[in-house]
């Protein structure tokens, strides 16, 4: 096997639905599962976020007029498709897209349908103007046919780069989604990781990431403490070390 990792960077302006997600940089979309085959493609979509960013998304999301795959807007797109909100709350929704074989136009999931066949496996994530693509596939392929077909007449406004290739990396593991987690408690999470909060010796104290959030330390020593908790729960109960039942997201 070998896994291949696609990413599409948009500028304003070049995407309907990317804009959506630059409009709305706490809106995080993940992929909770994508079938491919000379029929169509089938996925279900997980989106979490403020309340007025996922009614954006779904609006745009469910726009028959729009192919969410494509990279860009093709004329000679020719795609029916199906979308139904499968759940919903206050913070997440959950969508169900249907695209028949038709000219799938300038897309991921077809262009690796047809470089590689049956057998391909996907997964992806959404967030500002990253669409990231993680593809799975049997053997040992070469990548050209697949990143040249994306590239060749990529519109203007959108890059697209290989940033990894190599063997499966976490296909299979158990992990805990952020995308579960409440945004703020997400937001403080992410953000003391990238500030360097969890190494040793600390690149940034808890005051440091209260000041770039623009929060009390009082507050954001709340959040990270419960985000802290669920992420241990989750991932202990992943591993089946507490028995029977699930861990849920903290409020």
């Amino acid at each position: 096997m070998r896994e291949y990792v696609l990413t599409a960077a948009y500028e304003p302006g070049a995407d309907a639905l990317a804009d959506v997600f630059i409009d709305h940089p706490d809106l995080l979309g993940t992929a909770l599962t994508v079938t491919v085959s000379s029929a169509g493609v089938w996925r279900v979509d997980r989106l979490v976020g403020p309340p007025d960013a996922l009614d954006a998304v779904e609006a745009v999301y469910t726009d028959h007029a729009v192919c969410n795959e494509c990279l860009g807007e093709h004329e000679a797109c020719t795609v029916t498709a199906e979308y139904e909100v499968v759940r919903e709350g206050p913070e997440s929704r959950v969508i169900y897209g249907y695209s028949d074989g038709g000219r799938y136009c300038h897309s991921v999931p077809f262009h690796a349908g047809r470089a590689f066949g049956d057998g391909v496996s996907f997964d992806a994530r959404r967030r500002g103007n990253v669409y990231e693509w993680r593809v799975l596939v049997p053997g040992d392929p070469p990548i050209g046919d697949l990143f040249d077909g994306l590239r060749d007449g990529l519109p203007e406004g959108i890059t697209l780069s290989l940033s990894q290739v190599g063997t499966p990396s976490s296909w299979g593991t158990p992990t805990a989604s952020l995308s579960d987690l409440a945004p703020e408690q997400r937001r403080a999470l992410e953000t003391a990781v990238a500030m360097g909060y969890y190494e040793t010796p600390r690149a940034a104290d808890l005051g440091d990431v209260a000041e770039e959030l623009g929060l009390a330390k009082s507050t954001l020593r709340y959040r990270l403490r419960r985000a802290e908790a669920w992420l241990t729960e989750t991932v202990v109960a992943d591993h089946d070390l507490l028995g029977a039942g699930s861990a849920t997201a903290v409020d």
